[in-house]
């Protein structure tokens, strides 16, 4: 199938939106491996493939891998430095660890040498 030159370049920009690499539709491989940023889940709500499942040997067409990236399939792992909008909802989800007391209480004295007195 031949796509037009404005075909091509909205296809582009579309993939350069997904994350993908500018020159992607120009030096795609005809297999690659996507993995899950999104989980697939039945009509029960049950994760039915959890997310970081591995999918190997997919079409690397460009555009395959557009209508995969808009179902949460990508070709690199999702992890926290992820900025597709599933790992981000995931993220923003995760309660916050409230950072360490700045107060700390001050480190204690040392107990020996001449001045110990050992009723303080």
């Amino acid at each position: 199938m031949a796509i037009t030159t404005k075909e091509r370049t909205e296809l582009r920009q579309e993939l350069v939106g997904q994350g993908y690499s500018w020159n992607y539709i120009d030096e795609w491989q005809p297999k690659v491996v996507l993995y899950r940023h999104r989980a697939l889940t039945n009509p029960n709500g049950e994760a039915v493939s959890p997310v970081g499942t591995k999918l190997e040997n997919m079409p690397g067409n460009p555009d395959y891998v557009n209508k995969k990236a808009r179902a949460g399939l990508f070709p690199w792992p999702p992890s926290n430095a992820c900025t597709c909008r599933w790992c981000v909802r995931v993220l923003a989800e995760q309660p916050k660890i409230a950072p360490p007391n700045a107060k700390a209480a001050p480190p204690r004295a040392a107990r020996t040498g001449p001045y110990y007195n050992p009723s303080s």
